[in-house]
């Protein structure tokens, strides 16, 4: 029984890692892929978007918990979560984070273009 729940919870940090990158596609476009030039408004914005990261992420632990009947919390379900987690965030979420930087990429080139040939260009 332990390794279903160890698996089960494991399965609950791969969906957080969903969870994650929709948060991560959201702070992308409202914020801009470069984090040296957040301003305040983009910090405060990250930080919302982490507390709903682990807020939904509780959700998802506790409602996995009620539905299986998972009595206690033993640490093994705490390390199956994290371990979920991380084994989604160093393989899905980098090939999600490659597509993502070159979907902004390419918006922001375009939006460069546009500037340019309405005269808000540099100035010659």
């Amino acid at each position: 029984m332990q390794i279903f729940i160890f698996l089960t919870c494991a399965l609950c940090g791969v969906c957080s890692g969903i969870v994650y990158d929709v948060l991560f596609i959201a702070r992308t476009f409202v914020c801009g892929a470069d984090k040296a030039k957040f301003t305040l408004k983009d910090k405060i914005f990250t930080c919302i978007c982490d507390l709903i990261y682990f807020a939904v992420f509780a959700a998802m632990f506790v409602f996995t918990s009620v539905t299986f009947e998972f009595y206690s919390i033993r640490l093994y379900m705490l390390v199956g979560c994290i371990a979920g987690a991380l084994i989604y965030l160093k393989s899905i979420h980098l090939f999600i984070a490659f597509l993502i930087k070159k979907v902004y990429n390419n918006i922001a080139k375009v939006k460069i273009g546009r500037g340019k040939r309405h005269g808000r260009g540099k100035t010659q």
